[in-house]
């Protein structure tokens, strides 16, 4: 399997029943169709996937239908804990059930990062030693995460297994600073996107794939476009695009956090989820945002 990362990477939503339980025959029938697409991997177990929000039964039982119902597309799984010991062995767990890469999320205890963080790097030199390769997360505080230091991330990128880095700063200017830094190491490792409000600018930029929530939803035509951009036909992957942009926009419209039951409401029009329900206290989509969104999904031709 080539370690490197082109292309779309779907970060799926997970599929929940009344009683808030997975609803495993929706979910192995939406990774089949998800995976028809030429994607580059699938991912679970992230924040799209109400990660945190689970227990790790739930999250290593999400990971299994995942792994078997993927067509042998490489998939991608969340991995963060409460410590570094914590994260270690439900990396382990993970890499025994079959996860083809880890996207590490950044601790929370290494907010306020300056310089060479040496937390950060111990950690992921930890996580490194499990086997299976890495994508680092460079995601913006406002979003729960922490913006890792110039200095951190070029010695992050070079720790032995690390693949990619998902750049989640929602930021075009620090996604643009940060390919430049990228082009600094010797050995360049990918840049995914994880900017859903630019998703083919990402391209222009630098972005090698787009590891991303959105991808969940119309997967074949985001696929398509991405892989255009790839190949720098820019303004035709931009109007291959162009459908899905005010759908994407709506998504991802305050609270940001929302996004969740948006994609899920456009899968249960889309005949793939019966239906729509979040973990809570994240909440149900009111019935104007869901008018409004029956309105944009009616503007959509494909």
């Amino acid at each position: 399997m080539d370690k490197q990362l082109h292309g779309l990477i779907p970060a799926i939503v997970i599929p929940f029943d009344e009683r808030l339980k997975v609803d495993e025959k929706s979910l192995e029938r939406y990774v089949e169709i998800i995976c028809s697409s030429k994607i580059a991997a699938i991912a679970v177990n992230t924040d799209a996937g109400e990660g945190a929000f689970l227990c790790q039964e739930e999250r290593e039982d999400i990971l299994r239908i995942v792994k078997k119902y993927s067509k042998k597309i490489p998939v991608v799984c969340g991995l963060g804990g409460a410590t570094t010991n914590q994260s270690l062995e439900y990396g382990k767990r993970y890499k025994d059930i079959g996860a083809d890469y880890f996207l590490v999320f950044p601790h929370s205890a290494f907010r306020g990062s300056k310089g060479i963080d040496k937390a950060v790097i111990d950690y992921h030199e930890a996580i490194a030693k499990i086997g299976v390769p890495l994508i680092l997360f460079h995601l913006q505080e406002d979003l729960g995460g922490v913006l890792y230091s110039d200095e951190t991330i070029k010695r992050l990128a070079q720790i032995k297994g690390v693949v990619a880095i998902k750049e989640a700063t929602f930021d075009a200017l620090k996604f643009r600073k940060l390919n430049s830094l990228l082009n600094q190491i010797p050995e360049r490792i990918s840049l995914l996107t994880g900017n859903d409000n630019f998703i083919i600018e990402s391209f222009i930029l630098g972005a090698d794939g787009a590891l991303i929530g959105f991808g969940s939803v119309f997967t074949n035509t985001q696929a398509d476009a991405i892989n255009i951009a790839i190949q720098g036909k820019y303004r035709e992957a931009l109007i291959k695009f162009e459908p899905l942009i005010e759908l994407c926009d709506f998504c991802f419209s305050a609270p940001v956090r929302d996004y969740r039951i948006r994609i899920k409401h456009v899968l249960v029009q889309q005949k793939i989820f019966s239906k729509a329900y979040v973990q809570p206290p994240l909440q149900k989509l009111d019935k104007q945002e869901e008018k409004y969104l029956l309105q944009i999904l009616s503007r959509i031709s494909l």
